[in-house]
């Protein structure tokens, strides 16, 4: 069932903003001063407001303003009418939830992209961000954080999602081989990736192959860029062992060579706040989605 049309047109809201203030305040220019508007901006606006209602509103006398009779009663109704309003936006925001995920371009553009809709679905209520940065950036309330690394962050509680074993990984040139020799990292760059040193150390040190230390590297803040450039023969890079990825077919895996150095995604969340239910209810089920 539809209610009535409105028959009567509203007069300009501005005027009508303008009006209430100047009542509240007593004055155009105190007025003008909340309105960011000069005096005669609102003075205009009212006289205006006054055309669109056919009636005077306000009574200009030496010692200031004053409201006519019909004056009092629009501003008593706008007053409340725009008090209202402003309840209904002050509580709408207070319901309205926003939950922040920060993750590795990598991991959000698979697998959190894939999972987004059925997360969405599972939380109609509250509305996501997903920001993607190659830095490690100290959580806020409200924000959940998916990173790579080894899980020993101190701004938020971790817990392992799941592990990778790391593979290293080339350009084309080096297809048809199985192992790489200390002798063939020092003639190329070793491809770094923002972080992942520690990952590195310790895979070289599985495969026996040396320190890092003494290698010619070059930084990048990107999975993805890294891979790209090892595909273009920049380098040898580390990636995620049966990882898929847009440069996949113009690389070579050394799967003889996969290390589970210890490392994985993690899922951290800041440390207890006040109001964290939600993000702890996000969390818990992104968690189960790896168990």
């Amino acid at each position: 069932m539809t209610g009535k049309a409105i028959s009567t047109r509203l007069p300009n809201l501005r005027g009508l903003e303008a009006f209430v203030c100047v009542g509240n305040a007593g004055s155009i220019r105190a007025a003008a001063v909340q309105l960011h508007l000069t005096p005669s901006a609102v003075s205009r606006r009212i006289a205006a407001l006054e055309h669109d209602m056919d009636t005077a509103l306000l009574v200009r006398t030496p010692l200031g303003i004053s409201l006519t009779p019909r004056g009092r009663a629009l501003h008593r109704i706008a007053t409340r009418a725009f008090g209202a309003i402003a309840r209904h936006i002050a509580d709408q925001s207070a319901t309205h939830k926003r939950i922040v995920i920060k993750a590795p371009h990598s991991f959000a553009s698979g697998w959190l992209a894939r999972h987004m809709p059925r997360l969405r679905q599972r939380f109609a209520a509250i509305a996501f961000a997903v920001e993607t940065s190659p830095r490690i950036e100290p959580l806020a309330a409200g924000e959940i954080a998916v990173r790579f690394g080894f899980g020993d962050w101190r701004d938020g509680t971790a817990t392992r999602l799941v592990g990778v074993p790391m593979q290293a990984v080339a350009g084309m040139a080096y297809r048809g081989r199985e192992r790489l020799t200390r002798a063939d990292l020092r003639a190329t760059r070793i491809l770094l990736v923002s972080g992942t040193e520690r990952a590195w150390s310790l895979w070289l040190a599985a495969n026996r192959l040396g320190p890092l230390a003494g290698l010619q590297t070059l930084a990048f803040d990107n999975t993805d860029v890294a891979l790209r450039a090892a595909a273009a023969g920049t380098g040898i890079t580390l990636a995620g062992a049966g990882g898929q990825d847009a440069a996949g077919s113009r690389l070579v895996r050394f799967p003889a060579m996969t290390a589970d150095v210890g490392a994985g995604y993690y899922l951290v969340v800041p440390r207890a706040q006040r109001g964290m239910q939600d993000v702890r209810d996000v969390a818990q089920w992104l968690r189960a989605q790896f168990r």
